[in-house]
């Protein structure tokens, strides 16, 4: 009878064993996907951002280019409009990006002041200066970005 139990009593330490072990390793998955899922919503964030404002660069440096030339009115209000698209659509990836990964966003936001401040510009040197300074700040956005995000960062 002993060795009845002892079986009995075997067999259920083994079953709650295995159980136990199989709820951890469906913590872990959902963890790991947990994980793997919020650093792709962060890419979403990082390459949108990156895409409106270089959209917004080309856009208004396209506009100043034609105010500080003789271009007619009827470009200048139509490059206006599309900067003013262009700047609004920066807004929402910007927001995403600093709620998702707010340690860019004091990169985030230098590269945004850099393309903002084109339409500083008085003289085509200093657009096309600026426009550079500006593709620079991108750039150094996208690498500490790209630093933050890579799959062996903790």
């Amino acid at each position: 009878m002993w060795s009845s139990i002892i079986a009995v009593l075997g067999t259920l330490a083994g079953a709650l064993t295995a159980g136990a072990l199989q709820q951890r390793a469906a913590r872990t998955a959902r963890a790991e996907q947990r994980a793997d899922t919020h650093r792709q919503d962060q890419l979403g964030a990082v390459t949108d951002f990156a895409a409106a404002l270089d959209a917004h660069r080309s856009a208004i440096f396209h506009r100043e280019r034609l105010a500080l030339g003789e271009a007619g009115a009827e470009h200048r209000l139509e490059a206006e409009t599309k900067s003013y698209d262009t700047r609004a659509a920066v807004t929402a990836p910007h927001v995403r990006l600093q709620v998702l990964v707010p340690e860019l966003a004091a990169p985030a936001q230098r590269a945004a002041d850099a393309t903002y401040a084109l339409r500083n510009a008085t003289t085509r040197g200093e657009l096309d200066a600026l426009r550079r300074a500006a593709k620079e700040a991108t750039a150094d956005f996208v690498a500490a970005a790209a630093a933050r995000l890579r799959p062996d960062h903790h």
